[in-house]
């Protein structure tokens, strides 16, 4: 009878045995978290931001229906997270660097194994159809797999696993629409085509000091700017408003036997890709190999170059022959690039949930 008493106050206890029946777990509905046996409780969120207007001095933008105010709200706690990467230390602002204009040096990739050219800058992306040092990646999100995989170590799969596992992030997949592989994707590429570099220093300058043509500039920076349309030939390669053709050159000889471009065209073996000049005084480190340091480095290697009774390397892009510099015209072209890049405060880091 103790036995049997006993086993009844189990039952009891469990819910065993009785014909009520329990009432089934309220399903995760969008933007809420659940709890073992807790009711749901919803995420609020707050309004995401309005998207980020086009500086001056840029073009028209593309119309992107993916680009809005959620996917870029999510794009950019995600892009400072190291929960993206597998070993948890790792994030995609940690190599390019907003305080350096998106940029960032030669890091190693996640295999520990050093990457053979520098971190590029993330910025003005909206108007690229190419993207990466060599161009072969023809829309973002297969360029996005590709460095999460290489330079964080991790497949999208699992990483969507691991940030959905945030009830914020779920919040923000879930608003942001699709599935939630996809709205990371989509965030990620959003917050990076968001990126813009304008309404620099020249940007505002420029709009008056070309009013007034035929006069001799005193101004280091309108001297550097009419070395760079003419004597100098930046901006056959390098072209305004957006600082770049978005297409390929030799300019240095190649440390690491690069194929570059070649990977694409094989008569383009160690091209790369033009970067942009805007942001370029906030960069640390320049060409794909980070080979100088400096703008007056870089300056200084195409004058030496154009002085050159050989060009170096021998496939080097022939504009390149025809620069010759003087020291002062030097000092007027780095004036002028540190004119192209803004002046206002670095971006202030997201707080991360």
């Amino acid at each position: 009878m103790k036995r049997l008493a006993l086993v009844a106050a189990v039952l009891a206890l469990t819910g065993c045995g009785s014909d009520k029946k329990s009432k089934p777990r309220e399903p995760i509905g969008s933007g809420s978290v659940q709890g073992t046996g807790d009711p749901v409780v919803p995420i609020a969120l707050p309004p995401a931001p309005p998207l980020p207007e086009v500086p001056a001095g840029l073009p028209p933008l593309p119309a992107n229906p993916r680009i809005t105010p959620e996917a870029v709200a999510f794009g950019e706690l995600l892009f400072h997270d190291t929960r993206l990467s597998l070993d948890g230390k790792r994030a995609c602002a940690l190599c390019h660097e907003p305080a350096h204009g998106f940029s960032g040096r030669k890091s190693d990739a996640a295999d520990g194994k050093a990457n053979l050219r520098r971190t590029p800058a993330l910025v003005n992306l909206a108007w690229a159809k190419e993207y990466g040092w060599d161009g072969r990646f023809t829309n973002l999100d297969d360029f996005l797999a590709s460095h999460v995989k290489g330079q964080l170590g991790d497949m999208l799969d699992p990483i969507t696993t691991r940030v959905t596992a945030v009830p914020t992030y779920a919040a923000h997949a879930a608003r942001v629409g699709g599935s939630p592989r996809d709205a990371i994707v989509q965030s990620l590429d959003a917050y990076v085509l968001t990126r813009y570099d304008g309404d620099s220093p020249w940007d505002r300058q420029e709009r008056t000091a070309l009013s007034r043509p035929g006069q001799a500039p005193t101004d280091p920076v309108l001297a550097g700017y009419q070395l760079f349309v003419g004597k100098a030939q930046c901006a056959l390669c390098h072209t305004p408003p957006l600082y770049t053709d978005n297409g390929y050159h030799q300019i240095e000889a190649n440390p690491y036997n690069d194929a570059a471009r070649g990977r694409v065209e094989g008569q383009l073996q160690g091209a790369f890709k033009t970067p942009t000049l805007r942001g370029a005084a906030m960069r640390t480190d320049f060409f794909h190999a980070a080979s100088k340091q400096s703008l007056d480095d870089v300056v200084a290697f195409y004058a030496a170059s154009g002085a050159a009774a050989q060009p170096d390397p021998p496939g080097q892009d022939p504009a390149v022959r025809k620069i010759k510099l003087t020291a002062d015209e030097q000092k007027s072209l780095v004036a002028f690039l540190k004119a192209l890049s803004t002046d206002r405060p670095a971006p202030t880091p997201p707080v991360l949930p």
